[in-house]
C-alpha cells in the first residue's frame, strides 16, 4: 500500500542505495570497457597476420579490463554492507566467474549485454517479457559469437583442423548450440573441446529458458482470450438480467396498476 512501512523482510531484501547508485553510474563505462574488450578479443583472432604489437596491445587491453571488472566488483561488494556480502556473492555468480576464471574472461561480453538491457529499462517503459525477449536474444547472439571467437581461437592453427574461418566457426556455433550437431566440424583440441562443452552446457539452458517463455507466452495469450471470454458472458449475462429486471418492473406496474382501477371502480360501502 502506499505509504506503508517496508518490513524488515523486505529490508533485508534490497541493496543499500550506496550501491544502487555506484552500478548506475557505472553502467555506460563497463558498457564501454566490455565493448573495447571484445575489440581487443576478436581482432588478434580475425586477423592473425596483424603485426606483433597488436597481440600486446590486446593483452594489455584484456588485463586493463580485468582488473577495472575486478575493482568494480570489489566496491559493489563492499557497498553491499556487512550483512549482506555472502547473499551478494551468491546472487552474482557471473560476476565472480569473470574475475576468479580468466578462461572465463569473454562473458564479459554477457554483462555488457545485462548493461544495455539495463539502460533500455532505465530510459523506456518496457513490459517484464519485452524485457526478457531482449535479454534472450542479446545472451543468445552474444553467446553465439563469443563461442565462435574462442573455437575459432583455438582451433585456427591446429594440425588437421576444420574450423579455420569465423564463417566456419559461427556455422559450428550455431549447429552446436541448436543441438543439431552434423558433425562436419568437430573440434581438435583440448581447448576447442572445452569451448564445446561450455556452449552446448550454456545452449541447453537457453533452450529451456526460450521453450518456457514460449510456454508461458501461449498460456498468457489462452488466459487472456479466456478471461475476455468470461468478460463477454459476464456482461451479456448482466443484460438479460437487468431486461428481467425491467420486465418485471413492467408487470408490476401493470398488475398494480389495474388493481388501483378496479378498487376505484368498486361501489364504496356506507359508514355505519
Amino acid at each position: 500500500m502506499p505509504g506503508s512501512t517496508p518490513s524488515l523482510a523486505e529490508q533485508q531484501q534490497r541493496w543499500p542505495e550506496q550501491l544502487t547508485a555506484w552500478e548506475r553510474a557505472t553502467n555506460t563505462p563497463l558498457f564501454v570497457l566490455a565493448l573495447l574488450f571484445l575489440i581487443a578479443y576478436a581482432a588478434p583472432i580475425l586477423y592473425p597476420q596483424l603485426p606483433g604489437w597488436v597481440d600486446s596491445v590486446s593483452s594489455l587491453v584484456n588485463l586493463a579490463v580485468w582488473a577495472l571488472f575486478a575493482v568494480d566488483f570489489a566496491v559493489r561488494l563492499y557497498l553491499a554492507g556487512s550483512g549482506r556480502r555472502w547473499r551478494f556473492v551468491y546472487t552474482h555468480p557471473l560476476d565472480v566467474i569473470m574475475v576468479l576464471i580468466p578462461l572465463a574472461r569473454p562473458l564479459r561480453l554477457v554483462r555488457m549485454v545485462l548493461v544495455f538491457i539495463e539502460a533500455i529499462s532505465r530510459h523506456a517503459r518496457t513490459s517484464l517479457r519485452t524485457k526478457a525477449g531482449v535479454y534472450i536474444t542479446g545472451v543468445t547472439m552474444m553467446i553465439l559469437l563469443v563461442a565462435s571467437l574462442a573455437i575459432l581461437d583455438s582451433e585456427q592453427h591446429a594440425d588437421g583442423s576444420q574450423i579455420t574461418s569465423f564463417g566456419d566457426a559461427l556455422w559450428w556455433s550455431v549447429v552446436t548450440a541448436s543441438t543439431v550437431g552434423y558433425g562436419d566440424m568437430v573440434p581438435q583440441t583440448t581447448g576447442g573441446r572445452i569451448v564445446a562443452s561450455m556452449l552446448m552446457f550454456a545452449a541447453i539452458g537457453l533452450v529451456g529458458l526460450v521453450s518456457g517463455s514460449l510456454a508461458s507466452w501461449f498460456v498468457d495469450r489462452v488466459k487472456t482470450q479466456d478471461d475476455r471470454d468470461d468478460r463477454a458472458e459476464a456482461e451479456d449475462l448482466d443484460r438479460r438480467l437487468a431486461a428481467l429486471e425491467a420486465q418485471v418492473a413492467e408487470i408490476h406496474a401493470v398488475l398494480v396498476g389495474g388493481r388501483g382501477e378496479e378498487e376505484s371502480a368498486l361501489p364504496k360501502q356506507p359508514r355505519n
